[in-house]
Order: C-alpha cells, then sequence, then structure tokens
C-alpha cells in the first residue's frame, strides 16, 4: 500500500480521542459524574451525544448503501426512525423527573423502581443484547472503511480501533463519550454538506456547485431513472410500520437513550431537543443521506460493497486531504456508537448487577471501586462486540436483528409502566418474557409479518392480562404520576409536526426537489453553527460597582 501524508489525519484523530477520554477521567470522581455527566449536560452536547448514538455507522453507511442498492423509497426507514423522537417528547420529562425523585441511573433502575428486581433483570438481558449487537455492527463499520480507504485487513482494522475506542470510553465515562460525539457529529455534519455539494458537481460539471446542487433531483433522475427515483417503489405502508416499531424503543427506551435523558440539565432542555433532533435527523439528514445513496450509485455504480459508497466518494470526488477529514468523521460517527452501547452495558453489569449484589447483602458501594469494576466490564463487553463484528457480514443486519429482540421484549412494559397505574409486575414479566421469545422465534422461522410486530403483540397482550388478572400489593403504579407537558409545549409539537409532515408530502414531487435540497443543506449548515455557539460557556453578566461594594461587605 502507497503512503500518503494525509494518512496522519485518522491517527492523529485516534489518539486525540484517547486523550480526550483520559483527560476527563480525572473529573471521575462518583458514579453520577461517570454514569450521567452529574446531571449538567450542556446542551449543545446534549444534542450531540443523543444523536450520535443512533446515527453511527449503521446510519451512515448502512443506510446509504440500502438507498444506492434499493432505490429512493428507502428513505422511510431513517424517517421512520426519526418518528421516534416525536414519542421521546412526551417521555423525556417523565423520565427526568424520576431520575430527580429516584436514585436511578439506568434502564433497569427505572424497571426495578416501577416493578421488582427480577424485571430489572430481565430488561438487563434484553438491553445488553441490543447494545453490544449495535456497537459489533459501528465496529464492523470501521472495518469496512479502513479496508476500502487504506487498505488494512479488516479484521486488523477492526481489532485496532475497538481498542481505542474501548480505551477512551474506559477512561471518560459519560462525559468524556460526549465530548467526542460533539467533535465527532460537527466533523460528520460538515462532510454530509461537502459530499453533496461536490457529488452534484461531478454530476454537471459543467455548473457551478450550488447550481448543479439545485438541479440534484433532475440530474438524478436522468442517470438513475423514475423507477429508482420513486418513494414508493420497494416499501409498504406494513413495512414501514415494522421500521417504526423497530426503532422506537431505540430511541426512545434503550439504556443509551434514557443514560441521556438522565444526564440533561432540566426538562425543558431535553424535551427541546428531541423534537430538534426529529426535525433534523427526519429531514435534513435522512434526505441528504438519501441523497448520498444517489449520488455514489450515479457515479459509481459497480461498487463492490455499497456499504462504504460515503467513505469512497469523500475520497474520490473532493481533494484527499479533505476527502480524508471526512472519512475521520464517519470513523468518528462510528465510534460515537460503540462508545454509547458500550459505556451504557457495562454500567448494566456494574450498576444493575453487581451493585444490586451489595445493596442485597447491606454493604456499602465505593464509588471509585464501582468504577474501575465498570471500566475492566467495559473491555470485557468490547471485546465480545469486536468477535460479533467480525463473525457478521451486514452493518445493518447485525443491528436490527438485535433490537428486534429488546423491541419486542421491553418496549410494551416500559410505555405501560410509565403510563398505566395498573401495569404490575405480573404483567411486565409475562410481556417480556412472550414478547421476547415470539420475536426470536419468528425470527427463526421467518414469518411473513415482520417477528417485532408479532412479539409487540404477544407483548401487549400478556402485560395487560396479568396485569388485569393478577393483584400486586403497594402503589407503584403512582411513582411516576408526572406532569411535565404544558400548553406551550403542545405548541411547539404541533408546530414542529406540520413542518415534518410539509416534508415528507414534499419529497414526492420532483419539482419540489431544488427547494428541498436547499433546505436540507442550510439545516446541516445551522447544525454545524449551533453546536459550536451553545458549547461556548456563556458570558457572566457585568457586576457594578455597587454589587461589587456590598459583595465585600
Amino acid at each position: 500500500m502507497e503512503w500518503h501524508t494525509y494518512y496522519l489525519i485518522p491517527i492523529i484523530y485516534l489518539i486525540g480521542m484517547i486523550v480526550i477520554g483520559v483527560m476527563v477521567s480525572g473529573k471521575q470522581e462518583s458514579r453520577a459524574d461517570f454514569y450521567v455527566a452529574d446531571n449538567k449536560m450542556n446542551s449543545a452536547v446534549l444534542f450531540s451525544t443523543v444523536l450520535a448514538t443512533v446515527v453511527g455507522a449503521n446510519t451512515y453507511m448502512g443506510f446509504s448503501g440500502m438507498v444506492y442498492t434499493g432505490g429512493f423509497s428507502l428513505i422511510w426507514m431513517l424517517v421512520a426512525a426519526s418518528t421516534s423522537y416525536f414519542v421521546l417528547f412526551f417521555i423525556s420529562g417523565r423520565i427526568r423527573k424520576i431520575a430527580e425523585h429516584y436514585d436511578v441511573f439506568t434502564l433497569p433502575d427505572l424497571m426495578a423502581e416501577r416493578y421488582n428486581r427480577p424485571v430489572a433483570t430481565l430488561t438487563t438481558i434484553c438491553s445488553l443484547i441490543a447494545l453490544i449487537g449495535s456497537a459489533g455492527g459501528s465496529i464492523l463499520g470501521i472495518g469496512m472503511i479502513l479496508n476500502t480507504i487504506l487498505g488494512i485487513n479488516p479484521i486488523v482494522a477492526i481489532v485496532v480501533t475497538a481498542a481505542i475506542t474501548i480505551t477512551y470510553t474506559t477512561f471518560g465515562g459519560l462525559m468524556g463519550v460526549a465530548l467526542t460525539d460533539w467533535a465527532q457529529t460537527i466533523i460528520m455534519l460538515i462532510g454530509l454538506i461537502l459530499v453533496i455539494l461536490f457529488g452534484f458537481h461531478a454530476m454537471d460539471p459543467g455548473s457551478s456547485v450550488f447550481s448543479a446542487s439545485l438541479n440534484g433531483g433532475e440530474l438524478l433522475k436522468g442517470v438513475l431513472g423514475t423507477e429508482f427515483m420513486s418513494t414508493t417503489e420497494t416499501v409498504t405502508f406494513m413495512l414501514v410500520i415494522g421500521w417504526v416499531i423497530t426503532f422506537m424503543p431505540l430511541n426512545t427506551v434503550s439504556q443509551t437513550q434514557i443514560q441521556r435523558i438522565y444526564s440533561a440539565k432540566s426538562v425543558k432542555s431535553i424535551q427541546r431537543i428531541s423534537l430538534l433532533i426529529a426535525l433534523f435527523m427526519g429531514v435534513s439528514m435522512a434526505f441528504g443521506l438519501t441523497l448520498i445513496g444517489g449520488i455514489g450509485k450515479s457515479l459509481l455504480p459497480d461498487l463492490a460493497n455499497p456499504e462504504t459508497i460515503l467513505p469512497v466518494l469523500s475520497m474520490e470526488i473532493i481533494n484527499p486531504w479533505v476527502g480524508m477529514i471526512i472519512v475521520t468523521g464517519i470513523l468518528g460517527a462510528c465510534m460515537s456508537t460503540i462508545d454509547s452501547n458500550l459505556l451504557g452495558a457495562g454500567i448494566h453489569v456494574t450498576r444493575d448487577l453487581y451493585e444490586h449484589r451489595l445493596k442485597k447483602k447491606g454493604l456499602p458501594i465505593d464509588d471509585k471501586k464501582t468504577i474501575r469494576l465498570t471500566r475492566w466490564t467495559l473491555v470485557i463487553i468490547g471485546a465480545f462486540s469486536t468477535v460479533a463484528a467480525i463473525l457478521t457480514p451486514s452493518i445493518m443486519g447485525l443491528l436490527l436483528f438485535t433490537l428486534k429482540i429488546f423491541a419486542g421484549a421491553t418496549f410494551v412494559p416500559i410505555m405501560l409502566g410509565l403510563f398505566w397505574p395498573r401495569a404490575n409486575s405480573y404483567g411486565a414479566m409475562a410481556g417480556i418474557i412472550g414478547g421476547g421469545v415470539t420475536t426470536v422465534l419468528c425470527n427463526i422461522i421467518q414469518t411473513s409479518i415482520d417477528p417485532v410486530i408479532l412479539g409487540l403483540i404477544v407483548s401487549l397482550v400478556g402485560t395487560l392480562l396479568f396485569s388485569l388478572f393478577f393483584k400486586e400489593e403497594g402503589d407503584k403504579g403512582q411513582k411516576f404520576v408526572f406532569k411535565t407537558v404544558t400548553k406551550k409545549d403542545y405548541g411547539i409539537f404541533a408546530g414542529s409536526v406540520v413542518i415534518y409532515a410539509a416534508f415528507m408530502i414534499s419529497i414526492n414531487f420532483i419539482n419540489m426537489w431544488p427547494f428541498l435540497i436547499a433546505c436540507s443543506l442550510i439545516g446541516l449548515c445551522v447544525g454545524v453553527v449551533a453546536l459550536f455557539a451553545f458549547v461556548m460557556p456563556k458570558k457572566k453578566a457585568k457586576v457594578t460597582a455597587t454589587e461589587l461594594e456590598n459583595q465585600s461587605n
């Protein structure tokens, strides 16, 4: 392999991630610091880490690769995933209030508080499956990138970059993960903007960059044809519903998401961020990544591995130095999903299994010892995810399979626990076991109906029937009754839905695409500027001479 100086960019970046983790590690004095950033996370950093948790290699590479292969109608997969954040708007405030009133750091903590410890243990197992699978998918993405761009053996690439990600996550905890997510998100958004602009210019080199981009819909239609450009060609309503259900638990009640809700400064901040991400992910990112899949199909129609289209385009159509920065951003996006999932899985083991045993025996919990155990657990779970990455052939395949198990088993008991006071531990146990087993069996026998839909139906029936027919002492059903959505919030929510729906309708009309492309690019640019602006410390108000005199007295 020929060496190029710009190969230093990802090397320096990877070293920088370790440095950030080590620097933050000195501030991890308590479990609250390590697990949930002591509930004080800045809005820009919170937005970045919530977005980066679910938008990693599975999205940037897996989704754009699916569009490359299957056409523009697959945009509905990412649209379906983004609708989850409208649901998160309603439940995030309640979950944040629960964190304020009870000693909870994890999803199983919440389930133990609402139901009982056996229900929490089952939730831990299902969550671990999803977290390890998601981390494994992103680790596989890293291997694909380094193999395609640098020619490194994919197994070597997987092992080296997994080791680096495990290292900075182990040192930095949630705040270290969130800060790296912030940097990675900015790089990746800039990369998307540049690949779209330069990609359309490569399709129409006689026009300016901006003219070619605004005419992108017609350019793509001329090369790919109306069938590829159709937004309804290869999807059905039930398929979209299946995607909504599959991604809903990941984006609302997964361990990684709940951990970030706990870390928010306030109820309002996480609610507003939920709506922002629904619009940002469902409009700018969904349409932008779909465009990249189409641009890639137009310029590189015979690519051996479609899931590498974004990094390949970055190097093919832009200056190699800029392209390598974008590839590094894609690496970062993969790592942002890995670190979040590894941290969530590690905390499951120490918080939900180890600490529970100590409490049961009446023994004290030593914060430093617990953090040290969490770090070692991260290493072990990281190794399992690395093995999963080496053994699986597809990024999206591994993600979807493990997510469906988690969704089918736990989503219904969690949601009913939050909003239905009659739900009890008998119903939750029946829902988790019935839904989980049904989802796995239906995956094995390949049912015509999406396995996660069947799993959720069984889980719902089991939770309702067992909760109604078996009584439980106590008033646990009243513990989570919090009002967190105001009339003003409903107005903001309605406005967001209208914008979202208008965009979804507009993508079906090719004459609207110049406006939609412009909106997507502007949205991505605004996102970059906002992430820079809101992470900066606010200026302190000037203190008058009188106030100084009063303070001295």
